[in-house]
């Protein structure tokens, strides 16, 4: 039984006020307007992906193909269910690529080889008609159009052209020629007059329809019509997939994951990223929004006005001067410095602006507003200092509050810490912390920052509660300053050479931002007055210059990918808006607010920039250009390894930990059997190939991962309680690259002298973690160049060490599995490779190094041979005080199950007592092997699960069932939890899948 399945998208329609969405064999109902899962229907089609939705005009019907099957599901009268299913589906002799609606009890079908079939479908199915065209290519789409009198058939070729035909004629009637690609796609809109067709040569073409004057449904306009290419678009960087045809646009999607809006002339309007860089399957539009399908698992809903209503520009020009600084402020006015010096507040509303005229003994003049954005500070090099503040009240105004001269040499930078204290740093490096006393200013402390090469601040916040003032260098240092002058902390280059953009403390967490493309976290704890501040972890946003975080949650962030303003929602994983501006080097600010708008509370977004001495401002109405999704993506790519687990502070959860060839871990999160959404994206160099999890305590989980650029990362993740919900917490403690990074290789050496490593990127095929005593690990790393490596990890809150202890090459192959087995007193190693070879290893003792960098346990107790090549996978258990049964599965499709006798006297001495193999119960690789208890379970590339009983001795193993998994190319299987009699596992590889599974099989139904 399928709990939950997320896999690629492959169908997706807009039914009245719901989604409907394939996803493998089963059919999801989501509410549109709020997203809510209403209905799941598993195997609507047995083992085959769901291609085509296809609903009756009114409604009351729906056709439902992918593969070679079908199956037409009718609408509920019960209020609970929208949908009656019935067992079973039609199968057809060859696959289909479109179908239609040609009565109310007849339904038409084309097959991938020209084949036209018409079925009555009013009871049980019976193909009425079977008509073979005459040019019986193999095709890669197609599309059925009725007409009044008869039915168009669009035939999207392997051969680059589209047949057109009608059913009654024997001969094509025209043939579309110019893709010089395979047509992935055809549509066509009888009302505009135009047909769409896309193809693997990343083109778009439109093709137009001049003919006579009869109606277009009859099969006599169609006879004598005329088609030309009348544009031929290229906005996709890839394969574009699907397109569809509204009253205003052609939208194409592509495997670039970019939807493109195309007007009728042909021009590209807007060109926008979804479904987290990964391919877009499926596409659907009505009147207000377009719905996609991605390879990422997700459905997402776009609004049209993404390409019309994107933003409202405005250009405004100031009376007096030319501005060089400006900043939004409370009431979402400008105040703006000019060349002069002087302090411009425009009121955007009447575009009316009050000059306040400074005087200046430096030309270096900065401009400075609190978080509040209600109190603006001005000042010049030398140390004159006026303090404006906004009115809250009335006619927008501002108001000159202070005016005064600090006595402070030659100042370099000027920030407010929160809203009363604003830090100076003058070129001395001395920090001034200065607050308002009436008309005048204070110093309230001061500081001094350490040497460097550009000694002054580009960032700085207070936290108030512990007197903590946390400021930002311009080398990429972060000090933290508390008592004396001296900080009591520093982190030393964080960001880069240009320094922390922005510092923003919440409650006990600092989070900051700057132009090397991450974001970094650090806590605060306070014990007995002594403070320990740590970096947690760090997130890369994609883009290079990220500036500072604009909402109270700290989910959206800002920045500049070149020239191209950004607004990234961390919390979705995707970018809200893209605006080109010019890039950063300019003076820019944006606010983020709600408006009451037509009674409807909208979330606006300003930005206002200097680009050729004007000033740029946009509105953007969120609403109107964000997307939403309906089901949060994941993995864009296969997923390579995966394990779950259980909090105790929710038990009702379930997390999932997982790795796979898009570069990125994934904190998965599931409540129930519906709600999986990504908690938290850890990004790797190259793809993750093994991750392995051990329980530090309760729910505090250490992570270890591994793959490519032979990268080792290691995580602990907290567990912890806010409000109803379980927030994770990640903490970065390691990442280590077993041959170092390129600057590492190349030392100090001219590239003349540089020593070239010709050996291919070694990977860490698989990771073993053993507690060798209390908070200190050893870790085994099989990897691809034949070297079993072991490392040694130290973990004591803030003290972390990890050292490589030694590696050896027993193998000549490259090592595939690593696995451990504690068995009575001992820790046994076993290692599996790309020539079907299992070795046994002693690793009781802690390793030691000798001279030559090799582990002093040279040799395996006990070596065999199982499969006859590569072993994917491998799982043990202890049925006895001598004796280990493991199982493994390899690229020889074979499974094979042996006993090992290991005497407890003499270790050497173990040897193979029995032995069951059997290559029947899979069609291809065997990629994931599982025992729990008494029970087998496989999985293999064939999608097939099996699952087997063993007997208490292990002598005999007797098949119980199979299972189809919607889950292509299987990379895995993992224990999710046993409820009495039923095992929950989790199959992943293009995606995830949660089955329940028994020894007898039964339709189970239970929770995650």
């Amino acid at each position: 039984m399928s709990l939950l399945i997320r896999t690629d998208v492959t169908a997706v329609i807009l039914y009245e006020d719901y989604i409907i969405a394939g996803i493998g064999s089963s059919l999801h109902v989501y509410e549109k307007n709020t997203a809510k899962s209403l209905e799941t229907h598993n195997h609507v089609l047995e083992g085959q992906k769901i291609y085509g939705i296809i609903p009756i005009k009114d409604k009351s019907k729906i056709l439902i193909f992918g593969g070679k099957q079908f199956k037409v599901i009718h609408r509920s009268n019960l209020e609970l269910r929208l949908f009656d299913f019935s067992p079973g589906s039609i199968l057809c002799d060859d696959w289909l690529h479109s179908g239609v609606w040609t009565s109310d009890n007849k339904i038409a079908l084309l097959t991938a080889h020209n084949v036209f079939q018409v079925w009555e479908v009013s009871n049980n199915p019976i193909l009425i008609s079977c008509t073979i065209n005459k040019d019986n290519s193999i095709l890669y789409s197609g599309l059925i159009t009725p007409l009044i009198d008869d039915i168009l058939v669009f035939s999207g070729t392997v051969f680059s052209e589209v047949i057109i035909s009608r059913c009654e004629c024997k001969e094509p009637l025209h043939r579309l020629i110019g893709h010089k690609g395979v047509i992935f796609s055809v549509s066509c809109s009888i009302e505009r007059g135009i047909i769409v067709t896309t193809s693997d040569d990343r083109s778009v073409r439109i093709w137009g329809l001049n003919g006579p004057a009869l109606d277009r449904n009859t099969k006599a306009y169609w006879d004598s019509v005329t088609i030309s290419c009348i544009h031929e678009l290229y906005g996709h960087l890839a394969r574009v997939m699907r397109n569809c045809i509204t009253n205003r646009y052609v939208i194409s999607v592509g495997e670039d994951s970019g939807i493109c809006f195309w007007d009728s002339d042909g021009t590209l309007l807007k060109r926008i990223g979804a479904h987290q860089n990964a391919p877009i399957w499926s596409v659907d539009v009505d009147e207000h929004n377009l719905v996609t399908g991605g390879a990422d698992c997700g459905v997402t809903t776009h609004p049209l006005t993404v390409a019309s209503d994107y933003s409202n520009p405005d250009t405004l020009r100031i009376g007096e001067g030319t501005p060089k600084k400006l900043v939004y402020t409370a009431r979402r006015n400008l105040a703006i410095l000019n060349e002069t010096g002087h302090l411009i507040y425009y009121v955007i509303a009447g575009k009316t602006e009050f000059i306040h005229k400074i005087k200046h003994e430096s030309t270096y003049v900065m401009l400075s507003i609190s978080p509040c954005k209600q109190i603006i500070a001005v000042a010049d090099m030398n140390g004159n200092l006026e303090v404006f503040v906004e009115n809250c009240k009335g006619p927008a105004s501002v108001q000159n509050v202070i005016s005064t001269k600090l006595q402070i040499n030659k100042i370099l930078s000027m920030q407010w810490a929160d809203n009363r204290h604003l830090v100076l740093c003058s070129e001395s490096g001395e920090i001034c912390v200065v607050a308002s006393k009436g008309s005048e200013v204070e110093i309230v402390s001061k500081f001094l920052l350490p040497h460097c090469k550009e000694r002054w601040l580009t960032s700085a916040a207070m936290h108030l509660d512990n007197n903590l003032l946390v400021v930002g260098d311009r080398c990429g240092n972060i000090h933290c300053y508390k008592e004396g002058k001296t900080p009591i902390k520093t982190f030393a280059k964080v960001h880069g050479r240009y320094g922390p953009t922005s510092i923003r403390i919440k409650n006990n967490e600092i989070v900051t931002t700057g132009r090397d493309g991450t974001i970094k976290y650090f806590t605060v704890n306070c014990n007995n007055g002594v403070y320990r501040i740590k970096h947690i972890s760090s997130k890369d946003l994609g883009f290079q210059w990220v500036e500072k975080c604009i909402d109270s949650q700290s989910n959206l962030f800002c920045g500049f990918q070149e020239r191209v303003f950004v607004i990234t929602d961390l919390k979705n994983n995707s970018k809200l808006l893209e605006v080109p501006c010019g890039g950063g080097h300019r003076s820019w600010d944006v606010v983020r607010y709600i408006e009451n708008i037509n009674n409807d509370y909208e979330q606006i977004i300003k930005l206002v920039y200097l680009k050729n001495c004007d000033i740029n401002m946009e509105t953007f109405c969120l609403s109107k250009i964000t997307s939403k999704d309906i089901i949060k993506g994941t993995h864009p790519k296969e997923i390579n390894c995966l394990k779950s687990y259980h909090p105790q502070l929710e038990k009702s959860m379930t997390f999932f930990i997982s790795g796979g060839e898009d570069t990125t871990l994934r904190i998965s999160s599931v409540k129930g059997t519906k709600h999986f959404q990504d908690e938290v994206i850890i990004k790797h160099l190259s793809s993750i190939r093994s991750l392995k999890v051990f329980l530090l305590e309760s729910d505090k989980l250490l992570v270890v991962s591994g793959g490519g650029r032979a990268q080792i990362c290691i995580n602990i993740i907290h567990f912890v309680k806010d409000c109803d919900n379980v927030k994770v917490v990640v903490e970065d403690v390691v990442d280590f690259l077993v041959k170092g990074t390129d600057k590492e290789r190349k030392g100090d050496k001219t590239w003349r002298n540089c020593f070239v490593d010709f050996d291919p990127e070694t990977r860490i095929m698989d990771l073993e973690i053993v507690e060798n005593k209390d908070n200190c690990f050893l870790i085994y790393a099989g990897c691809s160049d034949a070297y079993l490596r072991i490392f040694q990890f130290k973990y004591n809150g803030d003290k972390v060490t990890f050292e490589p202890l030694g590696q050896l090459k027993y193998h000549k192959t490259c090592i595939l599995k690593t696995h451990c087995v504690k068995f009575l007193d001992r820790i046994i190693l076993l290692t599996c490779t790309t020539r079907g070879e299992v070795c046994f290893w002693d690793v009781t003792e802690p390793t030691s190094v000798t001279d030559n960098d090799t582990t002093v346990f040279s040799e395996p107790f006990l070596s065999t041979t199982t499969n006859k090549s590569g072993i994917n996978c491998i799982a043990s258990k202890i049925i006895s005080d001598s004796e280990i049964l493991f199982a493994t599965g390899g690229d020889d499709n074979a499974i094979h199950v042996k006993i090992v006798h290991v005497p407890s006297e003499d270790i050497k001495s173990a040897k193979i007592v029995h032995n069951w193999t059997s290559d029947k119960f899979h069609s291809s690789q065997i990629t994931g092997v599982l025992i729990k208890d008494n029970t087998l379970v496989t999985a293999s590339i064939d999608q097939r699960v099996t699952v087997f009983k063993i007997s208490k001795n292990g002598r005999e193993v007797e098949y119980s069932y199979q299972t189809i998994s919607d889950v292509a190319d299987i990379h895995g299987i993992d224990f999710v939890k046993q409820s009495g009699a039923t095992n929950t596992i989790s199959v992943f590889g293009k995606g995830i899948e949660v089955l329940a599974l028994s020894l007898e099989e039964a339709n189970l139904t239970t929770a995650i």
